[in-house]
């Protein structure tokens, strides 16, 4: 039996398992496709860029790094997206409050919102987040 060792969120380790997650048993829906830019402010790294790509509804991979030709970039805290991966903060409530500062496609935000709220996101990350630290 191996024993997968914690990692930090947005480490390098953090970064480079979640490059490696395969898309999981997820239902397509036809149109949902978004190309998403996150920037993590206030790291003990300092500012970190990762990304997320979803096409036809599911998310089929992610990775650290710039995304050119991102559909949306997100801007937020390190402990914004901490709070929003552990389930403690809401998409929806993060969008309109401004903890998640948008720009790019606002059209993009809706398909996005879609992904976030049927859990499909979560579901993408569940592996990795179980066995990540804040």
């Amino acid at each position: 039996m191996t024993t997968e060792t914690a990692v930090r969120f947005l480490s390098e380790e953090y970064l480079a398992q979640l490059e490696q997650l395969p898309p999981g048993e997820q239902q397509s829906v036809p149109h949902v496709n978004v190309r998403v830019q996150f920037h993590a402010t206030g790291t003990p790294r300092g500012t970190v860029d990762y990304h997320v790509l979803i096409e036809e509804g599911v998310v089929t991979g992610a990775g650290r790094g710039r995304l050119e030709g991102a559909d949306l970039e997100i801007t937020a805290a390190h402990r914004e997206l901490a709070d929003f991966e552990t389930g403690d903060l809401h998409a929806a409530t993060a969008f309109v409050t401004g903890r998640f500062a948008v720009t790019g496609d606002k059209a993009k935000l809706l398909d996005l919102m879609f992904v976030l709220q049927t859990g499909r996101y979560h579901q993408f990350t569940a592996d990795l987040w179980s066995r990540t630290t804040r």
